[in-house]
């Protein structure tokens, strides 16, 4: 897959790979302060970020094109598990979704997204 195990912004976010299959991968992150805002939920960009991470490892390489997701519910604390599918794969673009729950498996946010598939270079 990656060069070095997982990309640098998976790593800098904590990232540890729960299970990982054909067109799926399962991803926990730990809930750190800095990822919190002033009320001390975990920033929507960063969910976000967990959610691109997820599904780029389920595709085992991707650029995003287009990405889109709702927070439901904040997260404050813990960690955060994110599911991701690749759904459609074609030859020039992907179609990926993804889930967050927390732990105690409540959804906290859902994502999906177009995208490039790639192989990484590094």
């Amino acid at each position: 897959m990656f060069a070095n195990g997982l990309p640098p912004v998976l790593r800098t976010l904590g990232a540890e790979v729960v299970s990982r299959g054909d067109d799926l991968a399962v991803l926990r992150f730990p809930v750190m302060q800095e990822f919190t805002n002033p009320r001390g939920h975990v920033q929507g960009g960063i969910v976000a970020a967990m959610m691109d991470g997820a599904m780029a490892v389920a595709a085992s390489g991707l650029a995003t094109a287009t990405m889109q997701f709702s927070l439901l519910r904040p997260a404050t604390g813990g960690s955060l598990t994110v599911s991701a599918e690749v759904v459609k794969r074609g030859r020039q673009l992907l179609y990926c979704e993804a889930e967050v729950r927390d732990d105690e498996g409540r959804l906290i946010a859902r994502g999906n997204q177009n995208a490039v598939p790639f192989q990484p270079s590094a």
